[in-house]
């Protein structure tokens, strides 16, 4: 059997099919429409906690903080929006064919993924027909490898990519769900992200995904007060309203392995993103398997020297 892979040949645009005109990159302006995502969210709003007896809001006292991946800092422990994530706007990406049909996609980047969307990542899209959107977005793949395999480069593809749905769906007249298999249910359970599930449940939504409030650096009182927390909500919403659980990748394998024992009886839906994405070996490693895994690393940093 041959090593050697055959190099594939150029795709070239189908005769008498549209083709893609033009990749265009926009930002919002975060000072008027906030971040892409709900961590610039104010203090004074629901969906971040309750508040103390005279209204004011502090995350240190009246209301759990919500860990990070910068909470071993006391100065970013608060929440989220604290070490700048909310400085980060939205980028629109626009992508236009010869007929005037536009796709439209969104993610987080700000200016730095508009730059590398419209000054290298267009390269591969445009000129190209939008139903060879499997190439196009290997090709992206590959090309960006130079900025990493998370952040960056991905929210940038992912914004072509969406659009490259929109876009696909407006030439076939389809809905994009039609594009993928079609619908699989008649309606979509919704739930909602934010620290009052209680009020999530009062709305109407499905289920109800917190964020925990303490890490690692909180230690052993940390820990007990996240139970403590999940196990108050989970008394006050009551053992059928789903519940989830999002660590936005605070943890470390032991404390997530330990977090998961401790809150089994609580009967949560899932636990979101409890690790760095490049701790390759924990995602992929049984929950049974960590106490070994440990143990090794343990016994390979108090090794001497040799």
């Amino acid at each position: 059997m041959s090593l050697y892979i055959a190099p594939n040949e150029d795709v070239l645009p189908t005769p008498g099919q549209p083709r893609i005109s033009e990749v265009r990159a926009l930002v919002s302006r975060s000072e008027e429409y906030g971040a892409s995502d709900v961590h610039d969210t104010p203090d004074s709003h629901w969906i971040q906690g309750l508040p103390d007896a005279d209204g004011g809001w502090d995350h240190q006292t009246t209301h759990p903080p919500i860990t990070n991946p910068m909470s071993r800092y006391p100065k970013y422990s608060g929440s989220r929006s604290s070490w700048g994530v909310a400085r980060v706007p939205t980028v629109i990406v626009e992508i236009e064919d010869d007929e005037g049909r536009i796709g439209i996609g969104a993610s987080t980047g700000g200016e730095a993924a508009a730059f590398i969307i419209e000054q290298h990542l267009s390269m591969f899209v445009e000129g190209q027909n939008v139903r060879d959107h499997s190439v196009i977005w290997e090709q992206m793949w590959r090309a960006s490898i130079h900025y990493g395999r998370k952040g960056l480069g991905i929210h940038a593809i992912s914004a072509i990519d969406i659009a490259l749905w929109d876009l696909a769906g407006r030439t076939l007249n389809e809905p994009v769900y039609n594009l993928m298999g079609g619908r699989t249910k008649q309606r979509i359970p919704v739930y909602a992200t934010g620290s009052r599930p209680d009020l999530a449940r009062e709305m109407g939504f499905h289920g109800a995904k917190v964020p925990l409030p303490y890490g690692p650096a909180a230690g052993p009182e940390g820990l007990r007060k996240n139970v403590e927390f999940i196990g108050d909500w989970r008394e006050k919403v009551g053992p059928d309203f789903p519940l989830m659980l999002d660590c936005y990748m605070a943890l470390d394998l032991q404390y997530a392995a330990e977090l998961a024992r401790l809150l089994a009886p609580f009967n949560l839906k899932w636990i979101e993103e409890p690790l760095m994405p490049d701790q390759y070996v924990a995602h992929v490693l049984p929950l049974d398997g960590v106490a070994e895994l440990a143990a090794f690393f343990d016994g390979f940093l108090r090794a001497p020297v040799r």
